[in-house]
Order: structure tokens, then sequence, then C-alpha cells
């Protein structure tokens, strides 16, 4: 047991793992933390094994979304505490974490974020590639991803009188997929 709280109060273990609000991939973690993936990967994994966190969705291959475990929970509230640090506000909430980690790519992610009312592709396409100019994204693109968005129930499409293509809105746990999506972008 003292293995684990030992191995965890250094270096960028320790930040990775006091930071750690929401469940997060390890690429996330890097772009937060500006350390390299495999770093972040590494360090995760082995707050896994230690019993600190645990994989959310462990048949994906990639995006593995790791969650801090009772006992991590614990463990991140005493060593905050020690830091005269306050608690986090975990954010955690009950959705498909499968869905959530296939979203965690590029242009899926940039179409959830990008969802803030009911929008056509071209649409979205357009306000994604104005918030991030080194997007490469075509309505293409976008039609190929809201397909996909539909089946996993992230998004569902809105009919409109007089428009010949649908406009599509997130859902609710699409809403909560958004947020997530979003706060791991910015971090807290």
């Amino acid at each position: 047991m003292l293995d684990k709280i030992l191995w965890v109060t250094h270096g960028d273990q320790r930040d990775i793992f006091l930071r750690h609000a929401q469940p997060m991939t390890a690429t996330q973690v890097a772009r937060q933390r500006r350390l390299s993936v495999d770093r972040c990967n590494y360090i995760l994994t082995e707050l896994a094994a230690r019993g600190l966190m645990r994989c959310l969705n462990p048949s994906s291959r990639r995006s593995r979304l790791f969650w801090l475990t009772r006992l991590g929970k614990a463990w991140q509230r005493r060593l905050r505490q020690l830091d005269g640090m306050p608690p986090l506000r975990h954010d955690c909430p009950d959705l498909d974490w499968d869905v959530y980690g296939s979203l965690c790519y590029t242009h899926r992610s940039a179409v959830v974020k990008t969802l803030s009312q009911p929008m056509q592709p071209a649409q979205i396409k357009r306000r994604a590639v104005f918030r991030n100019p080194r997007l490469r994204m075509s309505a293409n693109n976008v039609r190929d991803v809201m397909r996909d968005l539909r089946r996993a129930a992230v998004v569902h499409p809105v009919q409109r009188a007089r428009r010949a293509h649908p406009l599509y809105e997130l859902t609710e746990a699409g809403r909560h997929m958004q947020r997530l999506l979003v706060q791991a972008e910015v971090g807290r």
C-alpha cells in the first residue's frame, strides 16, 4: 500500500493524479499537461495497475479512458489536502464510455464541440474550421461523422420547414459528452 503512495508523490504522475477531475485519454492528458502521449499512457497504466485508476473502456484498442477508483479518489483528496489544495469536483456522468472514447478523435470531437444549435453539415464544417484553422475537414467528412453519431445516439436530426436537408442537434447524452470534451480541451 505504501509503494502506491510513494510512486504517486513524485514527478509527472503526481501532477496528473492530483488534477484528474474527469475520465480522460492519454492524449487528452498529454495536451493538457504538455507531456508526451507515451509518458501519459505509461503513467495512467501504472496508476491503473496500482488500483488508483481504472480503464472505463477496456475493450477499446485506442482512446482508452481512465478514471479514478474509490481508493484513487480518497488518495487524491488526501494528497490535495496535504498540499493545501481544495478538493476537486469530480465530473463522471453515467455515459457509454465506448462511444465517448470514439469521440476523442479529431473530426468527431470537432463536430461534437461545434454543435451549439441545430445545424447542417456544411455549417458545422465552417464553424469547426473557424474554431481550428489547422483542421482539414470537408462537409462530406461531417456527413460521415453525423451518420456514426446518429447510430450512437449522440445527435438526432431535426426537420425544419422548407429545408431539403435535416439539421442535427445533440441529444442529452451528446451534451454531456460535449461538456467533457470541452473540459478536457481547456483543462481545469
